[in-house]
């Protein structure tokens, strides 16, 4: 009796035992999968083993690391694009207005005030400095974000900041913006800044509209006039070609005409020095011809040596 009571118990035993490690066996295996873990195509993952990290950039798809506590993966989304918007350069604006009376404001290089609203789009370039080089990103980019924009706006006069600067001031806060982020090994990337309702002080506006409007008729003006110069200059360019090539080609005819004359000149003194007596005749007549072809018919009386009356008649050819 007892030897069956005792063989019961060892069975149970041993029972009890392979249970057990069956159990163990699947929470090790259970423990062990645990390692697996997913990143999505718009993450990057950060590996990280008792705090060090071994892998910045851990690609999207299904991987394995070391079950906790060994190794932990932080997921970062480097496709997300995060944005902040920077109207005020105090911290605690509302208590600063309460306290002053006043509204933050940007001075310009020209010592006059101007509101600002600035865009800023940022996105991580470099997930592992992202974690950990700076405790709170958001305060830290605002701050270099004000910074960023007083120094741009210092640099320009009031009228060029509220017409014509806006682009130069949002590329140079860009940069400036990113030089600092870089310095500091923020792991951010700024994709875009955008300047949004600049304006003048309420109690100015309306002043700085009238300069406003005044620029805009000026450059108006401007453009008229440039216009007006654009259709009237090539007109008397093309007025005076037409009376240069004019010019030229009477130039030409004179001188052709001229150089015609002298040629004939040399060709009747060349047949002069060969006989002079004909050629003297034939000048005479070509001359009287030329000269009598113009007169009408006309009778010429004259009396002989004898006392008789000679008669001659020239008629002119029709």
């Amino acid at each position: 009796m007892t030897d069956g009571v005792g063989g019961n118990i060892r069975n149970a035993s041993l029972g009890a035992g392979r249970f057990a490690g069956w159990i163990l066996l699947a929470l090790a295996l259970v423990y062990l999968l645990s390692g697996i873990y997913a990143v999505s195509p718009n993450e990057i993952g950060v590996r990280q083993r008792f705090g060090r990290v071994v892998d910045a950039a851990v690609p999207p798809g299904i991987h394995y690391r070391l079950p906790w506590p060994a190794e932990r993966v932080d997921k970062v989304p480097v496709r997300m694009v995060s944005r902040i918007s920077v109207d005020d350069f105090f911290r605690g604006q509302t208590l600063f207005e309460q306290l002053t009376g006043l509204v933050s404001h940007c001075l310009t290089g020209d010592n006059n005030l101007v509101n600002i609203e600035c865009i800023i789009q940022y996105t991580i370039a470099r997930p592992a400095d992202y974690l950990f080089r700076i405790a709170d990103i958001p305060n830290a980019l605002r701050g270099m974000a004000c910074n960023a924009i007083l120094h741009s706006i210092a640099q320009l006069p009031v009228d060029e900041i509220l017409t014509c600067g806006k682009s130069q001031i949002e590329q140079h806060i860009k940069e400036s913006l990113q030089r600092d982020l870089d310095t500091i090994q923020s792991g951010l990337h700024i994709s875009f800044v955008e300047l949004k309702n600049v304006k003048p002080p309420e109690r100015v506006q309306r002043y700085f509209d009238d300069v406003i409007n005044a620029k805009i008729d000026k450059n108006k003006l401007i453009n008229q006039a440039e216009s007006y110069r654009n259709q009237k200059i090539p007109a008397a360019k093309a007025d005076a070609a037409r009376l240069s090539q004019g010019a030229e080609a009477y130039k030409n005819e004179v001188i052709a005409q001229a150089e015609g004359e002298a040629e004939r000149f040399l060709r009747r003194l060349e047949e002069y020095q060969k006989a002079p007596g004909v050629t003297r005749r034939r000048l005479y007549l070509e001359s009287m011809n030329q000269i009598l072809g113009n007169v009408g018919r006309r009778v010429v009386v004259d009396a002989d040596s004898d006392g008789s009356a000679a008669t001659l008649e020239f008629l002119s050819t029709p």
